[in-house]
């Protein structure tokens, strides 16, 4: 059983660390596009503010899947 805790904390340990990963991945992409001139923080958070509104009436959650 302690084998199994382990394993489980292993898992959550790796996730944390790839969401880390695709955290600053996509920050930097959005710091490329706003050197560009191509988009803004404003549009940006706008953006983001939609699709978790539109996800949150349309969407399951993948906590809601999992369970």
């Amino acid at each position: 059983m302690s084998k199994t805790k382990k394993t489980d904390k292993q898992r959550i340990k790796e996730l944390s660390l790839e969401i880390d990963i695709l955290d600053r991945m996509l920050a930097s992409l959005v710091d490329v596009l706003e050197k560009k001139g191509i988009l803004t923080s404003e549009e940006w958070e706008k953006e983001i503010k939609s699709k978790i509104e539109t996800s949150a009436k349309t969407m399951q959650s993948f906590r809601e899947v999992e369970s």
